[in-house]
């Protein structure tokens, strides 16, 4: 799944929180010692969520013909859950089993669109740059709330309309509006993408949806896989 030349990273679930802190540390560490972004034009661009049930976590990836929006292919995985769910570790409860479903597509996106923050993160590494940096194919990320810490005011009410997103004095990304009259996204650069193309890239790929539409599409691909297997 990685781009050529560049050898995937290995996953790794903490025995603790100390650990897991470490590891975001060293990954934003590696990130900035490496700091080149992609030229993107993407022409494949991959949506992933996750669905949880009574023990286990259903991941569903999308992918989708940019700038068009065409569906091109879709897969799922099962898988256990290893971590707890706390705010700011997120990438270690998530990351496994859509590890498991990145496994079974037949080609690899471009970009990846992640339910989850980015740089918008107390450690600048988020869902969407973990995963983006395991699988070393450029993302970004789009989350629905504010984490602790995070400021920004109300955007405008039209489509497009943004703020700036701030923590500890940076901005780390962008309050965006996608669609009049929904409640407004969190947008931040995750793998080697720039602010700038995360808020133009996920504008585009929201049509008629608050979220980008591969993400929306594998919200439900996820949902429907949980159903079918616990009901």
């Amino acid at each position: 799944m990685s781009s050529a030349g560049e050898k995937m990273e290995q996953f790794h679930v903490p025995g603790d929180l100390d650990e897991a802190r470490r590891i975001q540390v060293d990954i934003r560490r590696k990130i900035d010692e490496n700091p080149n972004v992609f030229d993107i034009n993407p022409a494949l661009v991959g949506g992933m969520d996750i669905s949880y049930g009574v023990s286990s976590a259903y991941a569903a990836v999308v992918l989708v013909g940019y700038p068009h929006l065409d569906f091109f292919s879709r897969v799922e995985a099962r898988g256990a859950i290893e971590f707890p769910y706390i705010p700011g570790y997120l990438s270690f409860r998530e990351i496994p089993p859509l590890l498991e479903a990145f496994s079974l597509l037949p080609d690899p996106p471009d970009l990846i669109l992640v339910h989850g923050h980015g740089y918008a993160h107390p450690r600048r590494a988020g869902l969407a740059t973990h995963l983006g940096y395991l699988l070393k194919i450029a993302s970004i990320g789009i989350a629905g709330r504010k984490m602790a810490g995070m400021h920004a005011r109300e955007p405008g009410e039209s489509r497009g309309d943004s703020s700036p997103l701030m923590m500890e004095g940076e901005q780390v990304g962008t309050i965006l509006r996608t669609r009049e009259g929904s409640v407004p996204v969190v947008v931040s650069a995750g793998y080697r993408t720039t602010l700038a193309q995360a808020e133009e890239i996920t504008l585009a790929c929201c049509r008629d949806t608050r979220f980008p539409l591969p993400l929306v599409l594998a919200d439900r691909a996820a949902a429907r896989m949980r159903r079918r297997c616990e009901g």
